[in-house]
């Protein structure tokens, strides 16, 4: 697995811009993020992946713009204009080495990334959850009204570092996990800076000049950018391809990444490669308890309408928890999880709601080292485990691996010894435990 790559610093004149270099070209792409500082998303479980999925394809370059991360801040009094933010990528390339790059703009990155097109050769140009301008005008009736972005605004100036913002923009997180990104990325002051700066962008007139090959991508179901500031910007760019991917995130990377990469490698290499990552992870199976005679004393249009609402059930618990449904069995679940326990509370809560439907529900929990093929399906021993220990659990049973254990040490939920076992296709013996809450 790709680590975290070292954290450099390009300058313009006295400015200091953080950026990071990982893995080897061409093509060379350079992300240019904006909001969240890029130098975290290395050290966050999903956005990094998604960078290592990138970087497995490419010399990827990524930085922190100005006012986020270890990048330097922005003076108030002195709020950059688009010219100042195209001037900072010019020197990120430059002091990255690189010519003629791909440019992969996001949020207030893709119109720095468009206008920086509209004046150097790029070898392509791709633009996601963008926007050409923010506020409404005669002449761009899709825009925001005034009223709206000083809610926005003042929503910054009130909440930034509390978490909300964060998770309205994209897939939920834990409080704690959400405010630490938040006032990592920047303090509260420059986060307004930030969004005056954004507020005030107009790139509209240097649409028409890009040249390069140039691919707009935008989530259907957008919370914060509605599609049609990516269809603006896909009509105004000479030959732009728009894309729609399913989602609702502006902060794609953490959940939305791979369906946007599915669409961006081909357009830069011409064809699609089978991403493997290898990562630790917190597994979660679950298992309906006799499923099998169940379903034939039922028959299938009632145990087909049973498990419909199982299914149903078990989703939203999965959904609460923040846990990332892998794949479903036909009478259970496989679910990754960021955080050990949010594995645990979520079978726990799901048996108890399919209790309810007259179904006893068992679960496993492992934290192993495990491969992600492509954009979903999970391999590996440590999943095997996890099957493994499904299987020996008893009806309203979560039984969990002394690694979870350990995981879980400092949190309230308590672990009963079950003894050792063979689980079958894992080699030797195993400690393991039953979760309680």
């Amino acid at each position: 697995m790709l680590a975290a790559p070292p954290i450099q610093f390009a300058q313009r004149g006295r400015l200091h811009l953080a950026y990071q270099v990982a893995g080897t070209g061409p093509p060379d792409i350079v992300y240019v993020g904006g909001s969240f500082a890029a130098t975290l998303a290395w050290d966050e479980h999903a956005s990094s992946r998604a960078f290592r999925r990138l970087a497995s394809f490419s010399r990827l370059v990524t930085y922190d713009q100005v006012g986020m991360g270890y990048s330097d801040p922005i003076d108030p009094s002195s709020v950059p204009a688009v010219d100042d933010l195209v001037a900072d990528l010019e020197a990120v390339i430059d002091a990255a080495g690189l010519s003629d790059p791909v440019l992969f703009g996001t949020h207030n990155g893709a119109a720095v990334a468009a206008v920086y097109a509209s004046r150097h050769p790029v070898q392509r140009l791709i633009l996601c959850n963008g926007w050409a301008r923010l506020p409404v005008a005669d002449d761009y009736p899709i825009g925001f009204h005034p009223e709206i972005l000083d809610e926005v605004e003042e929503s910054y100036r009130e909440n930034w570092g509390q978490g909300r913002i964060t998770n309205y923009w994209s897939r939920p997180r834990p409080e704690v996990e959400a405010r630490r990104l938040e006032l990592n990325s920047t303090s509260r002051n420059q986060a307004v800076t930030l969004f005056t700066m954004n507020r005030d962008l107009d790139v509209r007139h240097a649409l028409s000049s890009i040249a390069s090959p140039t691919l707009v991508i935008h989530l259907e179901d957008n919370v914060m950018m509605p599609s049609a500031f990516g269809r603006y910007l896909a009509d105004a760019i000479p030959g732009a391809r728009l894309a729609l991917v399913p989602g609702r995130d502006q902060i794609f990377l953490r959940s939305n990444a791979d369906p946007v990469i599915d669409v961006i490698e081909p357009f830069v290499t011409g064809t699609r490669t089978l991403f493997v990552d290898r990562m630790t992870t917190t597994m979660l199976f679950t298992d309906i308890v006799d499923s099998t005679p169940m379903a034939a004393s039922l028959g299938d249009d009632r145990w087909s309408e049973l498990i419909d609402h199982h299914n149903a059930r078990v989703r939203r618990h999965i959904k609460k928890a923040n846990g990332q449904e892998v794949k479903c069995t036909g009478d259970g679940f496989l679910v990754a999880f960021e955080v050990t326990g949010d594995a645990i509370r979520c079978a726990q809560a799901a048996i108890e709601s399919i209790a309810g439907l007259g179904l006893e529900l068992r679960a496993g929990v492992h934290v192993g080292e495990v491969s992600r093929m492509g954009s979903h399906d999970l391999s590996g021993l440590a999943v095997h485990f996890a099957q493994r220990l499904c299987a020996r659990a008893g009806s309203g049973q979560v039984l969990v691996s002394e690694a979870v254990r350990v995981a879980c040490a400092k949190s309230d939920i308590t672990f009963e010894p079950r003894g050792k076992a063979e689980l079958k296709g894992v080699p030797g013996e195993w400690e393991v435990f039953e979760a309680r809450l």
